[in-house]
């Protein structure tokens, strides 16, 4: 800064941080230390670079600073000030609003700083239409006691009877949508937004794997049999396909079929898993179909070992509100873990082109595929065949799916140099490139669908009620808990497989396991998932099904959902989503091994207590400027 000595910046007026927020004081701060820094001889973008700020910002800062103000004197330390606390048509409001209206909230906001510096600080989940968040209402509480203490009671946003609670929310998700920072003639940071996560990190081949569910543009026919035993076609207007893909080396490592409106967590959960699974070839029901020489799914059969990536990227829109895979893909995934935005595919562009590709070689060549409708175009069919005259079949439509994502994995592609993407691992394996990979895969991908809480053992000595857990609209028992009264009232550390309810299995505070219990009836004999159990205490609270004096809630299901085939949409859905779970049902139920329980009066020694893995939880954000939380 050529004309300006040591001795003229001390001659410049001290500002006093009084009324700045803590935002506003570290702008100021660096923009100072700035000065000094380019006064001392450093060139401008190397100081704005070292102090996170912008170059044209800066130097702009530097002639203001020379500049005379309407006293006389030069604007000094006065022009390090963000432009928006200095402007003077920037004020503060000279009292809070009389009611709510357009700009009330944005007044109080003015008028009340502290208030907003509460709400920048606040770094915990939003709640939803469908699902509330404990933890903003906790702090919703800190804020109305704010308004309280500080702002007339005839004054808004005090007069209003939800205290602003819109207002603030819509604050909140405007901040966390982030923007460009606007400063100095409303010049834009060299920090821009990032839509992908190679634009964050510098990604290896093998670093990046993404998970998303996408939704099949087609329809299909399903038979089923109404209320006589006749056959019936009924309409499935909605699948889904879940996959898991390396997007880097255009690589696909597990994928499964939601036959549903929305696909749910537990479907997702076993995508995931069969990542972690050895990929077999199918027993393909048409004899016409086969593999392509040399056609795999996932990275074992490739490299010799499973492959996990250093980065999961999934969807935050529906199927990440399970709580079990948010804590499991920490633990048995490992690495980060980034819960990108609901609705936009930008941030997994990868694996959208993929699922187009497949859209339009496979998908949209099936009878009732069609292109969906655009701004100025409606839906169109992409084939001459009707789906009603093509009934669908499960295991043949998996097969097909099975077959021909294993051939996009040897199909070559422009983006890896024309190699297939088999070859692109082989290739990066074999130069030495870094692969993150997982130690007993198969014991992970078993491990990722537990969910683990606590219960208090319930019972009553007196009425001779033996003790038992409560889990998910079910009891548990256990035949060695019998007459086990001092246990009552205590707490153990439970877990059970998402994917089979039926087995409680709780552990001590050593962390060694204590007892199995199984589920009392209806929910004990058949293996069902927690999804499903949830499904029919749904569904028998709201039409009438009744499972109450039912031997086996899995069974008296199935007969509801064939008795509703003809009549409902929805039963059509669920018997093709859970045919797994409901097929089960006529099969032999495997028997538990129960764990017998140590007796509190005998000396004997328990087993070596095993490891507890406790799960890394909480957010991440990836990619976006904004204040630290």
């Amino acid at each position: 800064m050529s004309g300006v000595s040591r001795e003229e910046l001390l001659s410049w007026d001290l500002l006093s941080p009084q009324g700045l927020t803590s935002n506003q004081l570290k702008s100021y701060q660096a923009r100072v230390d700035a000065v000094h820094a380019v006064v001392a001889g450093s060139s401008i973008a190397a100081v704005a670079k070292r102090h996170g700020l912008n170059a044209k910002t800066l130097a702009l800062t530097l002639r203001n600073t020379q500049q005379t103000s309407p006293d006389g004197r030069p604007w000094g330390w006065r022009a390090c000030l963000p432009y928006r606390v200095r402007n003077t048509s920037q004020r503060l409001a000279a009292e809070f609003p009389a009611a709510a209206g357009p700009g009330a909230f944005n007044s109080f906001l003015r008028k009340l700083p502290e208030f907003e510096e509460m709400l920048i600080g606040y770094a915990g989940p939003l709640p939803s239409r469908n699902e509330r968040s404990p933890k903003f209402d906790r702090f919703f509480k800190l804020l109305k006691k704010t308004v309280q203490k500080s702002v007339p009671a005839d004054r808004y946003p005090a007069n209003d009877k939800s205290c602003a609670r819109r207002s603030v929310l819509q604050y909140l998700k405007r901040l966390r949508q982030g923007s460009p920072f606007v400063d100095d003639g409303f010049e834009i940071e060299d920090a821009t937004l990032a839509s992908q996560l190679n634009e964050v990190f510098a990604l290896q081949m093998g670093d990046w794997v993404q998970f998303d569910g996408h939704s099949l543009d087609t329809n299909f026919n399903v038979e089923g049999e109404d209320a006589d035993g006749n056959p019936f076609f009924q309409t499935i207007t909605k699948t889904w396909l879940i996959v898991g893909y390396f997007a880097l080396m255009r690589l696909c490592s597990s994928w499964w079929l939601s036959f549903s409106t929305n696909y749910n967590g537990t479907e997702f959960n076993a995508a995931c898993a069969e990542s972690l699974r050895e990929r077999s070839v199918r027993d393909l029901v048409v004899p016409s179909m086969n593999y392509e020489p040399g056609a795999c799914i996932g990275s074992l059969s490739v490299i010799g070992f499973v492959a996990t990536g250093a980065i999961t990227s999934v969807d935050n829109a529906m199927a990440h509100k399970l709580k079990v895979n948010r804590l499991r893909m920490a633990s048995e995934l490992m690495g980060v873990i980034h819960l990108g935005h609901s609705h936009v595919p930008e941030t997994r562009g990868h694996l959208e082109a993929w699922n187009k590709r497949m859209e339009e070689a496979v998908v949209r060549k099936l009878p009732g595929g069609f292109r969906p409708a655009g701004e100025l175009s409606d839906a169109t069919k992409t084939n001459g065949y009707k789906f009603e005259n093509f009934p669908m079949q499960p295991t043949a439509l998996e097969d097909l799916m099975d077959v021909t994502i294993a051939a996009s994995n040897i199909s070559p592609i422009n983006t890896v140099q024309n190699r297939t993407p088999v070859e692109a691992l082989q290739s990066f394996a074999a130069s030495g490139g870094w692969l993150f990979a997982t130690k007993d895969h198969e014991d992970r991908a078993r491990s990722l669908s537990k969910h683990n809480f606590s219960v208090t053992i319930r019972g009553d000595r007196r009425k001779r009620r033996q003790p038992y857990a409560r889990f998910g609209h079910a009891k548990y028992r256990a035949a060695s808990m019998k007459n086990r009264w001092d246990l009552l009232g205590q707490k153990f550390a439970a877990e059970v497989d998402i994917h089979d309810g039926r087995f409680l299995h709780l552990y001590t505070a050593s962390g060694e396991l204590f007892v199995v219990l199984r589920a009392l009836r209806p929910w004990g004999r058949s293996p069902h998932s927690l999804a499903l159990r949830r499904l029919i205490q749904r569904r028998s609270r709201t039409d009438g099904f009744e499972i109450s004096g039912a031997e086996d809630a899995v069974i008296a299901y199935r007969e509801h959902v064939r008795r509703n085939f003809s009549s409902e949409h929805g039963a059509a859905l669920a018997a093709t989503r859970h045919r797994r779970d409901l097929d089960a049902a006529s099969e032999a139920s495997p028997v538990a091994k129960e764990t017998t329980l140590p007796l509190a009066e005998t000396g004997q020694q328990r087993a070596p207590a095993e490891d507890l893995f406790v799960p890394i939880t909480g957010r991440v954000n990836l990619g976006r400027k904004g204040p630290k939380q």
